[in-house]
């Protein structure tokens, strides 16, 4: 049982330590894998996701999907403090006289959902950006994704 908790306990932490670019699928090291620094801005503001090269974007495809980005940082800023004060509280309890289990999952639950809004956003997102797309795009980018995914 103890050593059940332990990896719920760490899960989270794990998974929250590098969360996906917004704008970026959460997952391996394809055309979409990219490092997510302080707040996502590592790229600047012309950054465009990995997974839409070569997929030949308009100026205004482009500018949209730049400021679409940009809206998604600037909303995802105050939650990235949450998070990693619900992370600081998960440390600190873990290293405390205070320690329980109960304290502890009532922590994870809260790691979790942070997590899971975090995936919701990122995802609203990419089909934002889908819908940018046209037609063609689109089926060069599901053809680009379905081969990473093989």
């Amino acid at each position: 049982m103890r050593k059940i908790l332990l990896i719920l306990a760490l899960f989270p932490a794990l998974v929250l330590a590098n969360p996906p670019t917004p704008g970026e699928p959460p997952f391996g090291d394809g055309p979409h894998h990219g490092k997510h620094h302080e707040r996502g801005h590592e790229h600047g503001e012309n950054f465009l996701p990995r997974f839409l090269h070569d997929v030949d974007l308009t100026e205004k495809q482009s500018s949209d999907i730049k400021a679409l980005i940009k809206t998604q940082h600037e909303q995802l800023a105050a939650k990235d403090d949450a998070t990693k004060a619900i992370h600081q509280k998960i440390q600190q309890l873990t290293f405390s006289k205070d320690y329980s289990e109960d304290k502890l999952v009532g922590l994870l639950d809260q790691a979790a959902a942070s997590h899971k809004e975090h995936i919701l956003q990122n995802t609203k997102l990419d089909n934002a950006i889908f819908k940018l797309l046209t037609p063609e795009q689109q089926q060069k980018l599901q053809s680009k994704l379905a081969d990473v995914a093989h």
